[in-house]
């Protein structure tokens, strides 16, 4: 064991990260680091306590730029409002979402940790994932375009999957009822109120334990609007 000097103090031998998975990490993120050590602090968990600073700092940095690219793409690629909006945002940068991208990178077969079992934990590799936007925002001299290409090409599969899951809600939320279970989404017509013309529909659907309550102006409409409110309920409870 023995210990060397870099912007983050001292740190011994288990913290070091090889210059090959570094460059391996580059590749697929399409950008290479001027300084090597500010990914390596993304790298290193807050879990060491000796390094817990340099990266809570990347990962605060990052989370608020994966935010604003979020945001800004879903504004200008979108015609929904706020609500809509909203949905999908915290969809696009929940800790799934950001898990699932670390994961692609390869990030658990990166990261220093306290302890070898929080390396394929859903926190701890979601938080890397954003502190890695932060380094690449810190080391590219805060280039908002470069980090904004990165995180729309890292993104653009959940994008896709998601929009994919507006369009057809009733399919996406059986086939995660079905994943998770042997049953069914059950739908309930609880009431039909306004006039002959303008007729108002309240529909329940309940499944895995959850259920929610919504209004439509047709049967499918109210159907459709609860499939997507409960598929949104149960992505961000697991």
């Amino acid at each position: 064991m023995y210990t060397i000097n870099s912007n983050n103090g001292v740190f011994n031998r288990r913290l070091a990260i090889s210059i090959e998975k570094i460059c391996r990490l580059e590749e697929m993120l399409d950008y290479e680091f001027k300084n090597k050590d500010t990914i390596r602090s993304a790298l290193r968990h807050s879990s060491i306590k000796s390094v817990a600073i340099p990266f809570e700092r990347l990962e605060f940095l990052g989370d608020r730029i994966l935010g604003v690219v979020i945001a800004e793409y879903i504004y200008r690629s979108t015609r929904g409002d706020e609500g809509g909006m909203a949905r999908m945002h915290s969809a696009l940068v929940c800790a799934d979402a950001c898990y699932s991208i670390a994961l692609h990178l390869g990030l658990n077969e990166i990261i220093k940790t306290a302890g070898k079992h929080l390396r394929d934990n859903k926190t701890v590799l979601a938080d890397a994932m954003e502190a890695v936007l932060g380094a690449v925002f810190t080391d590219s001299n805060r280039d908002y375009l470069k980090v904004e290409q990165i995180v729309l090409n890292l993104w653009r599969p959940l994008i896709l999957r998601y929009k994919a899951s507006e369009q057809e809600p009733k399919t996406q939320l059986q086939e995660l009822v079905q994943s998770k279970s042997n049953t069914f989404p059950i739908y309930t017509l609880l009431d039909v109120s306004g006039s002959q013309h303008q007729p108002v529909f309240k529909v329940q659907v309940s499944a895995l334990g959850k259920s929610v309550e919504t209004l439509g102006h047709s049967k499918k409409e109210a159907e459709t609007i609860a499939a997507r409110e409960l598929l949104h309920l149960l992505r961000n409870n697991n």
